[in-house]
């Protein structure tokens, strides 16, 4: 009897106990709501006591957007404060953290100032400072997230807005800059008005002429490369980092037929970065020179997948490499140094396939590794090497991929492909590649270039040029990719 006793009491404890978590968890998520607000409204009053002016002019509401380097409010101006929301005139008021590099936030602000107010292209209206605290006031459009529309765009919509997308690039490319941040979350898109602009030049990046190029104008010097986005100096690489950098050179071999002593050569001196010295690819070989190929000296781990100890001895290649990881061209994740404007309509590229394809993010790698992986998946191991080669890099995988078909991936994934065949209808012709049935194949076909269309044919609810510019825009050689200017000038774009 006791025992029994000693059960049901253990129960009623045990009830008690979860009864109490139970009204425990609920207090702390509305405590945590509030405490959100609290903090939300704590940052508007710190902000405007550190810059009083702000306050005296504007009248800021709450927090529309954060990140990294800055926090973005909705504001408006103080001499409007009666009249009614409708006829208020809004303002995007960026909060950049102070720690930013003063030259970054000069390079950004001449970007607004010089850049700013056409083309879909955001402007500055006001920049306010008071010593650590710097603001700027820029227009504000109402806007909503990519992926609550994405899935609803069709032919027509999807062309105005690569249009505008474009059209924006092609006019901040001919100012001689690099966006290096393109994608949807800086592209506004209000809807009902039509209205696009292109934000955040946080990360944007002048185009240098190449070491061996001259300047422009020769009485000129070059104009010296921004300082690192956002930061005041050199930065000491975390654990995380530094492991990640390593396992990315055991997996990469990012040298092309460099000449290398023997490994066992301890004392020999390391050749030259990777970064600063770029091998031309092998010439191929023919009947007339193999004595030439044959003498041309390889690296020990040349075409192994590992890298040697002198090669994992070497420094590692420096390149730009801000942008969002997702949206970052192959001459990125392989750290080519001499990156061009072609860096933004790889952006381009993939924000038109996950518009395609109604899939946002597109690419969900975590590393520069696993987004070559991606890359291999979806444009194949034979073009990626390919683009590696062009520019002095070479990449090793365990195995070949074929590549995939956009536009059956898109009809898949839209659901617009035909049903699968159930076994008792007969068998299924399956593809000799993939061995499976032809409906559930989403291979290439190598008979047809990707970049060719027929213009009659529609998939997924989109003509067959979309596909065939999304492909050109996803070109793995930078130097073979279309400009903006140039895709502009595509059937699927063109008036």
């Amino acid at each position: 009897m006791s025992r029994i006793r000693g059960i049901v009491q253990k129960d009623a404890l045990q009830t008690r106990k979860y009864g109490l978590n139970d009204i425990h968890n609920k207090k702390n998520e509305d405590q945590s709501a509030n405490s959100k607000d609290d903090v939300e409204k704590y940052q508007i009053k710190e902000l405007l006591h550190k810059l009083p002016r702000l306050d005296k002019i504007f009248e800021v509401h709450r927090k529309i957007g954060e990140g990294t380097f800055s926090s973005v409010y909705l504001g408006s101006l103080r001499q409007h404060a009666t009249l009614p929301d409708s006829e208020k005139r809004w303002f995007a008021i960026k909060h950049l953290v102070p720690t930013a590099h003063p030259a970054r936030i000069e390079h950004e602000l001449r970007c607004l100032q010089d850049m700013g107010g056409r083309h879909h292209v955001i402007g500055v209206e006001l920049c306010l400072r008071n010593l650590d605290t710097i603001v700027f006031i820029m227009p504000y459009i109402p806007h909503k997230k990519f992926s609550e529309y994405v899935g609803d765009m069709d032919a027509a919509e999807l062309r105005q807005y690569m249009r505008a997308l474009l059209t924006a690039l092609r006019h901040v490319h001919s100012f001689g800059v690099i966006h290096r941040d393109v994608k949807p979350s800086n592209f506004l898109y209000d809807r009902d008005n039509k209205r696009y602009l292109l934000v955040d030049f946080g990360l944007a990046q002048r185009l240098c002429p190449a070491p061996e190029e001259p300047a422009a104008d020769p009485t000129l010097p070059a104009l010296p490369a921004p300082p690192p986005a956002h930061s005041n100096g050199l930065r000491k690489r975390t654990r995380e980092e530094e492991d990640a950098s390593a396992a990315k050179r055991v997996a990469l071999d990012l040298s092309t037929g460099r000449p290398v002593a023997a490994p066992s050569a301890a004392h020999a001196p390391p050749p030259p970065p990777a970064a600063r010295v770029r091998d031309a690819p092998p010439p191929p070989a023919s009947a007339g020179a193999p004595a030439a190929a044959a003498a041309r000296p390889r690296c020990a781990c040349a075409g192994a997948a590992g890298v040697c100890a002198l090669c994992l001895a070497r420094a590692p290649p420096r390149a730009p490499r801000a942008g969002t990881q997702g949206f970052r061209p192959p001459e990125v994740l392989l750290k080519y140094p001499q990156q061009t404007t072609a860096v933004d309509v790889w952006a381009a590229g993939v924000v038109l396939a996950s518009a395609l394809t109604a899939r946002y993010p597109f690419f969900r790698a975590g590393d520069d590794v696993a987004a070559l992986a991606e890359l291999a998946d979806l444009l194949g191991t034979a073009p990626l090497q390919r683009a590696a080669e062009a520019l002095g890099r070479r990449v090793v995988t365990s195995s070949a991929r074929r590549g995939l078909c956009l536009r059956k991936l898109a009809a898949r994934l839209r659901g617009t492909a035909p049903r699968p065949h159930a076994p008792t209808e007969g068998a299924v012709a399956a593809c000799t590649r993939c061995r499976l049935p032809q409906d559930q194949c989403l291979c290439r076909d190598e008979m047809k270039k990707a970049c060719e269309f027929s213009p009659s044919l529609v998939v997924a609810g989109f003509p067959d040029a979309a596909f065939a510019l999304a492909a050109r825009l996803l070109e793995p050689d930078p130097r073979a990719r279309p400009t903006a200017a140039a895709a502009l000038a595509h059937p699927f774009l063109a008036d």
